[in-house]
């Protein structure tokens, strides 16, 4: 698909690229910094918040090891999923309520089938699975049939994988699919961005968008990633990365950070023009001005035979052009020339 509609917004070819501010759990269990990251997102300027919806006891073992350093070294993954999930069902109405009225789209990652169901009732505009879970094909079946876009992250993946996951899909009727280029490496270092699978992805998948979800520090690597071809990116976000209770503030944009990558998304899509070479009108003022014309070298009376010595190479260009220097030698002066003369056609005539 070329598009795909999310909400009022259009992903896809001749679009503004799509960007999802990444809240994830970054609320840290409280529903009132939920709001909050809704309202710093609405200031980043972002098209999107995601947040993730989960329980711990539904994802993990309680003896599952983590796979980030952050944090206290005997925690598990139980242990920091736990702290994380205490939002029950009027909760998620209250924080998807309060991002439309705060006008801004807004739609989590399930973890389970149960999330599923609760989201979908609650109207999100589209659903996001991890990479984690690209091979949890029953989550992905208990899914794909509402018929909502679907962004699939690929982080971990192969190209197998992928594949089967898409097909999963696709099997459910549904092909509303963004696929997304992700390293899942936290933070991520810029030579395992890996920007160049966007444009095998995109050769693998060509009915399919491409986006990137991103975990390098800062936000060149994510500006860049559209130069391969990403029409969406999405980044971890907090209003404040000196949080510490979810492991992703550390790795996050704070809102001037999304301010910054919003509008250098905005200025590197302006500036990509037309892959036709034409004179631009910012450059009529130079094609004048800045290339060079023919210019009589000396005085030359009228009726006298151009030669080569009576010429010169001079801006401004609005004269004879240069390429027919060789083609006026010969010619006659219809009219006395003053030296220093830029020659126009008028000038000149073949001696005949």
């Amino acid at each position: 698909m070329d598009k795909i509609r999310i909400g009022t917004k259009l992903i896809g070819n001749n679009e503004p690229c799509f960007t999802i501010a990444e809240a994830g759990a970054n609320h840290d269990g409280n529903l009132e910094n939920a709001f909050k990251l809704i309202d710093a997102a609405k200031n980043a300027n972002v098209d999107c918040i995601k947040f993730q919806t989960y329980k711990a006891s539904k994802l993990v073992t309680k003896i599952a090891p983590k796979y980030w350093k952050h944090g206290e070294s005997n925690e598990t993954q139980f242990d920091v999923f736990k702290k994380l999930d205490s939002f029950e069902n009027d909760d998620w109405k209250q924080i998807f309520d309060y991002a439309k009225n705060r006008n801004i789209l807004c739609f989590s990652t399930p973890f389970d089938s149960d999330s599923v169901e609760l989201l979908y009732s609650l109207g999100i505009p589209a659903f996001k699975i991890a990479s984690a879970d690209i091979t949890h094909f029953p989550l992905i079946e208990s899914l794909a049939p509402k018929h909502l876009p679907i962004f699939i992250s690929t982080g971990m993946a192969s190209e197998n994988e992928i594949l089967d996951a898409i097909k999963t899909i696709e099997n459910q009727g549904n092909n509303k699919i963004i696929i997304m280029h992700c390293i899942t490496s936290y933070p991520t270092n810029p030579d395992d961005a890996n920007l160049q699978m966007i444009s095998s992805l995109k050769k693998q998948f060509p009915e399919y968008i491409i986006g990137f979800s991103d975990h390098t520090i800062g936000t060149t690597i994510a500006l860049c990633s559209t130069f391969y071809g990403a029409k969406c990116i999405e980044k971890p976000f907090t209003y404040d990365k000196k949080l510490t209770t979810s492991p992703d503030h550390r790795l996050s944009l704070d809102v001037s950070d999304f301010q910054k990558l919003v509008s250098d998304l905005r200025l590197s899509e302006i500036s990509r023009g037309s892959s036709i070479r034409e004179n631009f009108t910012s450059e009529s003022e130079a094609v004048k001005f800045a290339r060079r014309s023919l210019v009589s070298k000396i005085k030359i009376p009228r009726g006298t035979i151009i030669t080569k010595d009576m010429l010169d190479v001079k801006r401004p260009g609005t004269g004879i052009l240069p390429k027919f220097f060789s083609k006026i030698i010969g010619y006659k002066a219809q009219r006395d020339i003053d030296e220093d003369t830029t020659l126009q056609w008028n000038d000149i005539s073949e001696n005949i």
